[in-house]
């Protein structure tokens, strides 16, 4: 039996594989592998307006324009305030923006197949075989952007034992009544209920959040961030408990649902730099993440990038491992921010409800937009210079201890250099026993990014 050779295959229909497949198409002969129907997707996106560009900017609309926190303990004193980094957040097009990407693929003369299911591969020195439900394939190399639950992670066990999952389950919908007191542009973020207490995320409290898109529509959903992901027959109970027997959402008893949205989010390493000969990684398989989870962000920032390097590993076939490595150095900022996300991580999902009602009330000292800027990645040195000290007046060092663990305590203690004087944090070092700080491989590109075509 003939088999098709391409020069990339791409396992993978969702926003990774077809925003890289629609770049690389335009050079090289690719091959995308999906196991339901490409284009189609069960999540929900908004993004900081900064990450779209000529294309992905037609297929967004609206946006977050405000913040509010409900945490149940703050009885009604809710924090509220209009975003400040942005006008507002752009909703995401998903189905639209995915369609189109198909479309670009075929147009260039490449294929997407669907109902195809990744089987198992093999590499040697010219490429790679790939077997499929549809039939064997070969490559030049092989793109897993399969998703959360890749069995090419499994395959080549790559260590995921430090990251935290977000589990995510939830409707847009209708608002037969209206949308009451809610604004157009709200978003509702962390509120928990008393029946879910004690505990905090990590021990399997759920946080129910809205988006309000238009005067009659919102997108409501329930969130778990654990170590181990959240079974989605559990999650739609709990959604459902929620919208239909709490008073504080009284909006949403008698919405009409028109589409389900549900996905599961790696967290707390922001990015793995990972690549084996002739296999490199991309979205969820890699940790395309921020703190809160947004993998559609990390997407659109760098799949033209990535895409750049990876034609630039095929033209100079350097494929090998090493090689691609080079191609997971990813846009972004400055080290400490990388730092700073596996620390919110870790205490997001570690602090009771009374923790992160203290840690929300502390906007109402320093401005909320550094809240907003911790979660895009965006927070100066100045401002955590600002931001540090407030929060270690309100907590100790044994609270923090106790909320960060101690994986997530080293890092911060290791790392702190980047953006405070050494002298203290050895000091800090010494006391709990850590040593000097280490020079880590992190994965992103601080230099050259301005040097990698399309970067």
């Amino acid at each position: 039996m003939h088999t098709e050779v391409f020069d990339v295959i791409i396992i993978g229909g969702g926003p990774a594989g077809l925003s890289i497949a629609s770049e690389l198409s335009s050079g090289c002969r690719v091959l995308v592998l999906e196991k339901g129907i490409a284009g189609t997707t069960d999540r929900f996106w908004f993004v900081p307006p900064e990450v779209l560009d000529e294309t992905t900017r037609k297929f967004s609309y609206g946006g977050v324009t405000r913040f509010l926190t409900r945490t149940y303990s703050m009885n009604g004193d809710d924090l509220a305030w209009r975003a400040k980094l942005y006008d507002s957040y752009p909703y995401i097009k998903d189905r639209e923006l995915l369609t189109h990407w198909v479309g670009v693929i075929r147009a260039n003369g490449s294929q997407v197949r669907d109902n195809c299911t990744y089987l198992d591969h093999e590499t040697d020195d010219s490429g790679v075989t790939v077997t499929s439900s549809l039939g064997t394939f070969r490559g030049r190399l092989l793109i897993d952007a399969s998703g959360h639950s890749s069995t090419i992670i499994k395959k080549y066990a790559v260590d995921q034992s430090d990251f935290y999952w977000w589990s995510v389950y939830g409707a847009v919908g209708e608002h037969p009544n209206g949308i009451g007191d809610m604004q157009v542009g709200d978003y509702m973020m962390w509120q928990t209920f008393k029946d879910a207490d004690p505990g905090s995320l990590a021990d399997g409290k759920p946080v129910f959040e809205y988006e309000i898109l238009d005067e009659k529509s919102s997108y409501s959903l329930i969130l778990y961030l654990t170590r181990e992901k959240i079974d989605q027959e559990t999650m739609k109970a709990e959604y459902e408990r929620i919208i239909t027997s709490q008073d504080s959402t009284k909006e949403f008893h008698n919405l009409k649902v028109s589409s389900i949205r549900y996905g599961w989010y790696p967290s707390g390493a922001l990015s793995q730099q990972i690549a084996e000969d002739r296999v490199a990684f991309a979205g969820d398989s890699g940790c395309w993440t921020t703190p809160c989870g947004w993998g559609m962000t990390f997407i659109l920032n760098n799949y033209r990038h990535f895409s750049a390097r990876i034609l630039h590993c095929l033209a100079e076939n350097t494929l090998d491992r090493e090689g691609l490595l080079s191609a997971s150095l990813y846009r972004t900022h400055d080290k400490y921010e990388i730092m700073m996300n596996v620390i919110a991580t870790h205490f997001l999902a570690n602090a009771t409800t009374e923790e992160l009602d203290r840690f929300i009330k502390l906007f109402r000292i320093i401005d909320p937009i550094l809240c907003e800027k911790v979660f895009t990645l965006k927070l100066s040195q100045s401002e955590l210079a600002e931001m540090l000290p407030v929060v270690l007046e309100e907590f100790t060092l044994t609270e923090l201890c106790r909320i960060v663990p101690a994986v997530g305590f080293k890092n911060l203690l290791l790392e702190a250099g980047y953006c405070l004087e050494d002298l203290l944090f050895d000091s800090i070092r010494d006391l709990f026993g850590f040593g000097p700080a280490q020079e880590t491989d992190d994965g992103f590109d601080f230099d050259a990014v301005a040097d990698c075509p399309n970067g």
